[in-house]
C-alpha cells in the first residue's frame, strides 16, 4: 500500500514575519533617501530592471510602494525601465499585457521601457567585464527589483540576478551557465557556486564603473509577499536567506520511494522550465525510485538546443561526451542532469510527465513515459521499478520548493 504525504512551501502562518513589508521598508531606508538625493541633482532618470512574467515577483507592489514613498519624500524622480529577460522570449501581446499590467498607473513617471533581448548587438555593450544591455552603461542611478527563490544551480534568486545575469548577451548567458556543470552549482547554495559569484563580480564592476545601486528584493509564496529587504543587491539578498530556506525547503528523514511533482505556471509554461522541479528535489527520491512530473506545458518544450542534446544522448556518457567535444551550449546543463538521473548507469530514476502540451516523441527523447493523468504514470512506474512502492511524496509547488533528507 502506498502511503502518500504532502509537502511544498510551508504555510504562512508556519512563516514568522520578520521583515518588515516593502512601503514600511522604504519609508525607513536611509539608503534609499541618498539614493533619491543623489539622482535629484542629473537630468538623467533612474533605471528600473524589473523580472519578466517567468518570476513571481510582485514588481507592481514594490513600484507603487516605490512612489508612494518618493510622494513623502518630495521627490519627482523620472524612470525608464528595462525587463531583464535573460534569453526568455515573448510575444508583442504579452509584452504589452505586461506592461500594462506592471507599469500602468503605478504612480512613477516611467518615460520609456525597454526589453533585454540577449541577441540584439546594437543594443549591448561592453561594461564590467561583459556584453550587457546598453541602458546599463548609459545610466548612472539603477534599481533592480527581484525576488529570492532556490535556484537549482545559480543558488538563489533575487536582484542580484536581475540586474548581472538578465540583461547579459547570449554569450554571457552562455558561459555563465556552463557554470552549472560544476559541484558546487546547486540549489541554495551560494558560496563558491560559480554561476552566483559571476553576479558578485560584476555588481562589483558596476560600482567600480560609477553605478550606484540600490535594489528591493521579496519573498514571494502563492502570489503573497511575505518578507522584503532593501539597499545594496547582495545585502538584500542575504537577509532574506533564513526566510528563503524557511519557506521552501523541507526536509525529510530519507529518500521516498516516488515523487509527484506538481509545477503550476509560471514554472509549467514548457517542459525546460517544469524540470526545475526535478533539479530542486531529485535528492528526495531514492536511486531507482519513480517520479510524476505534472506540467501543463502550454509551450511545449522550451528552447529547441535543450531537446537538441536529449535526442543525440540517450545516456549520461554520451551526454558528457558531446558537450566535452562540441563545447558548452546553453540548456545543456538540464539535458546533461536529466540523463544523469535517467540513467541506469546512474541513479536510475523512472520519470513519468503528466502534461498535455508534450508529444509522445518529445516525452520519449526527454527519456519519459507520457500520460494524461497521474493513476497510471503511479501504476507505470511501479511496474517498471520492479518494485513495490511504499513511501510516496507530493511536492506542490516544485519548481520552487526543494526537499532533500535531512
Amino acid at each position: 500500500m502506498l502511503d502518500w504525504k504532502t509537502l511544498g512551501p510551508k504555510a504562512l502562518s508556519e512563516v514568522p514575519a520578520e521583515a518588515p513589508l516593502i512601503g514600511h521598508l522604504l519609508r525607513s531606508s536611509d539608503e534609499l533617501s541618498v539614493f533619491v538625493s543623489r539622482s535629484s541633482t542629473t537630468n538623467e532618470p533612474v533605471l528600473l530592471i524589473v523580472n519578466d512574467a517567468h518570476r513571481a515577483t510582485r514588481t507592481r507592489a514594490a513600484l507603487e510602494a516605490l512612489a508612494r514613498t518618493l510622494a513623502e519624500l518630495g521627490s519627482e524622480l523620472r524612470f525608464r525601465a528595462l525587463v531583464a529577460t535573460g534569453t526568455h522570449r515573448f510575444a508583442e501581446r504579452e509584452r504589452r499585457e505586461f506592461e500594462d499590467a506592471t507599469f500602468g498607473g503605478c504612480g512613477l513617471d516611467i518615460a520609456d521601457t525597454a526589453w533585454h533581448d540577449a541577441d540584439d548587438r546594437k543594443a549591448l555593450t561592453e561594461l564590467a567585464g561583459v556584453r550587457l544591455h546598453h541602458w546599463l552603461g548609459s545610466s548612472r542611478f539603477l534599481l533592480p527589483i527581484g525576488s529570492c527563490e532556490p535556484h537549482y544551480f545559480a543558488g538563489v534568486t533575487g536582484a542580484h540576478k536581475t540586474i548581472t545575469i538578465g540583461c547579459f548577451s547570449r554569450a554571457a548567458i552562455e558561459r555563465n551557465h556552463a557554470g552549472a556543470m560544476n559541484p558546487a552549482s546547486d540549489v541554495l547554495q551560494l558560496d563558491g557556486n560559480p554561476v552566483f559569484e559571476e553576479s558578485v563580480d560584476v555588481l562589483a564592476n558596476l560600482k567600480a564603473a560609477g553605478k550606484e545601486v540600490f535594489a528591493i528584493n521579496e519573498v514571494v509564496c502563492d502570489h503573497t509577499l511575505l518578507a522584503a529587504a532593501a539597499g545594496d543587491p547582495l545585502t538584500a539578498l542575504r537577509e532574506l536567506l533564513s526566510t528563503v530556506r524557511r519557506v521552501f525547503l523541507q526536509q525529510i528523514p530519507a529518500p521516498v520511494d516516488v515523487l509527484h511533482l506538481k509545477v503550476p505556471e509560471p514554472l509549467g509554461r514548457n517542459l525546460y522550465q517544469a524540470d526545475k522541479a526535478l533539479k530542486n528535489n531529485h535528492r528526495a527520491v531514492r536511486d531507482g525510485g519513480g517520479i510524476v512530473l505534472e506540467a501543463k506545458c502550454p509551450e511545449g518544450i522550451g528552447p529547441d538546443a535543450f531537446m537538441g542534446l536529449l535526442e543525440r544522448a540517450g545516456d549520461y556518457a554520451s551526454a558528457i561526451r558531446l558537450v566535452e567535444t562540441e563545447g558548452y551550449r546553453l540548456g545543456d546543463h538540464k539535458a546533461v542532469k536529466l540523463r544523469y538521473l535517467t540513467d541506469r548507469a546512474c541513479r536510475g530514476v523512472h520519470v513519468a510527465l503528466v502534461s498535455p502540451g508534450i508529444s509522445q516523441t518529445q516525452a520519449q527523447a526527454a527519456g519519459m513515459a507520457l500520460f494524461a493523468e497521474v493513476a497510471p504514470a503511479v501504476d507505470w512506474l511501479r511496474r517498471v521499478t520492479g518494485g513495490s512502492f511504499q513511501q510516496g511524496l507530493v511536492i506542490e509547488d516544485a519548481g520552487v520548493c526543494c526537499v532533500a533528507p535531512r
